[in-house]
């Protein structure tokens, strides 16, 4: 059988599981490399050049030798990561990611390979919710780059319909869905939950920043204990918003309520506080398909979600609830309604995993695998029919 050779442009952080972006990285490449079918390499940019072997996935870091500062190295970068591409020579070229150089080169190289990306966040709508030098980068580099990248690129994956309808205005490029996020379900099932004394009520990790909106949760609290005293939430992450959680937690006098786990680095721990939980409770102010709502429904756990998180996983009132987003008392009584209503709980919490089966990694590598297959075959389509 013979292989389809990938290249993906990507940073690629083999030990991070600090961020979605990353872990989302590490896990396609990694049931990728899985694959018979496929012969996977990936080029990234790290302190040196070098080549190596993580299993079956082939690792090409760059070092970029330009002396200007970044972004006045962008043009440098994208000249290397083009030149490293041409020279393996790929089946098909795949960016994960809009943000400049990777996208940017995969852009210039669409008119000699199959090209794809994937586009993880809208930036445009996510824009405002960045500080200082991260919003002026965001402004006047990587917005102006996606909308570049997407509207050259003739193929693109997006992680839900909602993405889809925003990115077809923008661009008459073809656009697959396909979830960004999956889940190692046969992994989760296997989990233990953790052997703790206290019941834990609602269970979050997720990056403490203004966009994830655990602010929302904390004010929500409040008019939840009024009718589950004994109310216990764990939020587990770290971010720049972390102390003002905090200091915002002890000024609402809900410390005996709420604990701050810190960042878990320990995946298989973070998995056996969902399976401990009751519920799962995501405030996003914007998300595209989160892994918070997949790894509760994996659970067996009902997710309470805002309007803004775009989670396909969640159906209202079948495998969770979905609440107007900033609406802290449609949030409060919807939490409520979960922590006492065990019946109810458990049958969502049932109906939630048997819809998160459709989101392990493998099926989402398999429909990446079958996408590939469809964009090489309508490049070399076109190329004839010139």
């Amino acid at each position: 059988m013979s292989k389809i050779k990938v290249c993906m442009l990507a940073r690629y952080e083999p030990n991070s599981k600090h961020n979605g972006m990353g872990m989302h990285i590490r896990k396609i490449t990694e049931y990728l490399s899985y694959r018979a079918d496929i012969e996977l390499h990936i080029i990234t940019f790290g302190n040196k050049n070098r080549q190596f072997k993580k299993g079956n996935l082939n690792v090409h870091t760059l070092k970029d030798t330009s002396l200007l500062p970044f972004p006045f190295s962008i043009p440098f970068s994208v000249w290397h990561l083009r030149r490293k591409t041409i020279e393996l020579n790929p089946d098909i070229v795949h960016a994960e990611g809009t943000s400049t150089p990777y996208s940017t080169a995969a852009a210039l190289l669409r008119h000699r390979y199959p090209t794809l990306v994937t586009a993880l966040v809208i930036l445009t709508q996510q824009i405002k919710f960045y500080r200082g030098m991260n919003y002026i980068f965001a402004k006047l580099v990587n917005v102006p780059n996606a909308r570049y990248v997407i509207s050259k690129i003739p193929n693109i994956i997006a992680q839900s319909w909602y993405t889809k309808n925003v990115f077809s205005k923008m661009t008459n490029s073809k656009i697959y869905v396909v979830p960004g996020e999956g889940i190692d379900f046969g992994k989760i099932q296997d989990t233990q939950p953790h052997d703790i004394n206290e019941k834990i009520s609602i269970f979050i990790a997720v990056r403490l920043g203004i966009v994830k909106g655990i602010d929302i949760l904390i004010n929500a609290i409040p008019g939840v204990i009024k009718s589950v005293p004994d109310l216990k939430v764990y939020i587990a992450g770290a971010g720049e918003e972390e102390e003002k959680l905090k200091s915002m937690t002890k000024d609402l006098g809900l410390e005996s309520h709420v604990r701050f786990l810190g960042f878990i680095y320990d995946e298989e721990q973070v998995n056996r506080y969902y399976k401990t939980c009751e519920i799962v409770v995501v405030p996003s102010r914007l998300d595209v398909e989160p892994f918070a709502p997949l790894n509760a429904a994996a659970s067996g756990k009902p997710a309470i979600v805002s309007d803004k998180c775009d989670s396909s996983v969640i159906e209202d009132g079948k495998t969770g609830f979905i609440f107007k987003s900033e609406d802290v008392d449609e949030l409060s009584g919807k939490i409520v309604k979960l922590l006492t209503d065990g019946k109810l709980r458990k049958e969502m919490g049932k109906a939630a995993m048997e819809k998160a089966k459709e989101y392990d990694w493998a099926r989402t590598v398999d429909k990446k695998v079958e996408i590939y297959k469809e964009v090489i075959a309508d490049f070399y389509e076109r190329r004839c029919n010139k």
